[in-house]
């Protein structure tokens, strides 16, 4: 079951969505407004609009006379059941104090409502900025952002001793890369940009079919993580987090993922690729982690020896993950407002050049997870 998870997750990932021209998406958006008009009352549509930061789901924001909603039309949840767990998961969060995009019940009282083969669901709308580059957060914004995760996985944990699970069972986010024949199967079909490439990516996977299959990978703290802690996936009002969203990867995992997934978002835009100034690199992903771990003592929910020496393994996962497939997929995701053809294919060519030579330098990359390890005993 957990293996065909994967590969389904996987192929849902690599599976290219063509670029919409203007009249189709026009009419896309017409479509979703009156399936969305006819289950749920979010009053009269003033405007819609596509998101573009959604990968997995198709996501809008509809403009109503009731307030701001976004609409998703789902893939990676297939069922209301799957919808109601998820739901059940963020009404607890946001009870709690964790802002969340909560669901918004249809007219008939579901999560969801199911039209011609598709499932659809409306989210609240986080109000606040979001910042798409890493880069452009400020100091203050940067360790909120670990702050605010940290207190995420303390409220997470609590939820996972309720018995009623919130979402599918399965590592979703780690299991791009604990298949290791299915993801070199997956991979084997990537345009090369360097001669070093697919050695790179080889190394990279055997390197972590033995990481996985250590019996430190069992003992490390599991809780619900989010599976795509990101810049992009947070809101801010000024220099407070004022929302997370974008549950897509959410599973029962180790919650170091999404430390080593936050950290090393921030480090690369800061920094650059590790490839470009190890050193440099190495010093903004200590900050970072440094931030989180602060926050976590805290709280009592201190990072644990076995997590401290995961670090390498999943930076070589997040690496594979965020940078290798997410820049093929890149390609074909809509085009953002003044942004060519052009541009996108020079931004999709450029990431993946950096993330193979990342992985090409994969003792740099061990170097900085081990690093860590001796920074922070």
């Amino acid at each position: 079951m957990v293996e065909a998870i994967a590969n389904d997750t996987i192929t849902l990932f690599l599976k290219m969505t063509r670029a919409d021209s203007p009249t189709a998406l026009a009419r896309r958006k017409r479509h979703i407004v009156e399936v969305v008009s006819r289950h749920y009352d979010l009053g009269s549509c003033r405007r819609t609009s596509r998101l573009t930061g959604g990968v997995l789901n198709e996501v809008y924001l509809a403009e109503t006379s009731q307030g701001d909603f976004v609409i998703r039309v789902n893939r990676v949840r297939s069922s209301i059941f799957e919808i109601e767990r998820l739901s059940s998961f963020l009404s607890y969060l946001g009870y709690r104090g964790i802002p969340v995009d909560e669901l918004v019940p249809a007219a008939d009282g579901q999560v969801a409502a199911e039209m011609d083969g598709e499932l659809f669901s409306v989210h609240r709308y986080i109000r606040g900025t979001v910042y798409t580059n890493p880069g452009e957060l400020n100091g203050n914004q940067a360790a909120n952002v670990m702050t605010f995760l940290a207190h995420y996985h303390s409220t997470a944990e609590g939820y996972c001793n309720h018995g009623d699970l919130a979402v599918r069972d399965g590592l979703l986010p780690v299991m791009y890369t604990e298949n290791p024949d299915s993801l070199r199967e997956r991979l084997k079909d990537l345009p090369k940009t360097e001669q070093v490439a697919e050695s790179a990516v080889d190394h990279a996977i055997d390197w972590l079919a033995g990481f996985f299959a250590s019996g430190a990978y069992r003992e490390l703290n599991r809780t619900w993580i989010h599976g795509d802690f990101r810049s992009c996936n947070v809101a801010f009002d000024a220099d407070r987090v004022s929302g997370l969203f974008d549950w897509d990867l959410l599973c029962n995992g180790p919650r170091i993922f999404d430390v080593v997934v936050a950290s090393a978002d921030l480090a690369r835009t800061i920094a650059g690729p590790l490839s470009r100034d190890p050193d440099l690199w190495r010093r903004d992903f200590a900050r970072h982690f440094g931030a989180y771990r602060k926050e976590a003592r805290r709280l009592g929910t201190d990072i644990t020896e076995p997590e401290v020496k995961s670090i390498p393994g999943f930076l070589i996962a997040d690496t594979i993950l965020s940078g290798v497939l997410f820049a093929l997929h890149l390609r074909r995701l809509p085009l953002k407002p003044c942004e060519s053809a052009s541009q996108r294919r020079q931004r999709s060519d450029r990431l993946h050049t950096e993330s193979i030579s990342d992985l090409a330098a994969i003792d740099s990359l061990i170097a900085s997870g081990r690093e860590m390890i001796s920074a922070h005993p």
